[in-house]
């Protein structure tokens, strides 16, 4: 199955699924929020910026689960304390993964990243900012890598900051939202899974418009 046909599905069906578990547990979304909740909270006075480096860390190290990290933003700190400190984190980390990769360079990059993943990106920070912005947009589209990417790539930080910076807006507030609890009766879960599908179809549209255009290049 082609990669683009399969993005097609996941950004199409997750959030229907998102709108059918929000209908069925309307007051909370995971059963164990109380317990990572409390984890966190042991901190104390410090539990926002222990988060917030959690959040930089799941970043710059990728293998750890941006979603996962996400959610518990709103777990512990509710929604909007959540969105917060979820978008401080992940912008900071996202910055140190843009410039540590301008340091280390292209060479130590492609020990983590294949040849043919830095090529295809290149082509589409090349031609296509939008594309970039639907990158960080969609909370579900895996982006901590993309920091990488851009910092080895030929793309001022000019440009790729703004467009970084208000990408993570609707992530960093989705997954808080998500953890937080969901609700179908919640007109902001209705919003953010229209503006999910729709992003997400228009993603779709644009990646095979740039993908045929590399081919026949």
């Amino acid at each position: 199955m082609k990669t683009s046909r399969i993005l097609w599905i996941l950004l199409t069906i997750i959030p229907l699924v998102l709108l059918v578990i929000g209908y069925a547990m309307p007051g909370t979304f995971f059963s164990n929020q109380e317990r990572m909740r409390a984890y966190v909270e042991s901190f104390g006075s410090l539990a926002p910026l222990i988060f917030i480096g959690i959040q930089i860390l799941q970043v710059v190290i990728t293998p750890i689960n941006h979603y996962a990290v996400g959610i518990l933003g709103g777990y512990v700190f509710g929604l909007w304390e959540g969105f917060m400190y979820n978008y401080i984190g992940r912008v900071i980390g996202t910055l140190i993964a843009f410039y540590l990769a301008r340091i280390i360079g292209r060479k130590i990059v492609a020990h983590a990243v294949s040849n043919k993943t830095m090529e295809k990106y290149d082509w589409i920070f090349e031609r296509s900012k939008f594309l970039l912005f639907l990158m960080y947009f969609l909370p579900l589209f895996p982006d901590d890598e993309i920091g990488y990417l851009a910092g080895i790539s030929s793309m001022q930080p000019a440009t790729f900051i703004p467009i970084m910076m208000l990408g993570h807006i609707m992530g960093s507030l989705s997954l808080a939202y998500l953890g937080n609890g969901v609700s179908i009766k919640d007109p902001l879960f209705i919003f953010l899974s229209l503006i999910t599908l729709f992003g997400g179809m228009l993603f779709i549209v644009m990646y095979n418009r740039i993908h045929k255009k590399r081919r026949t290049a």
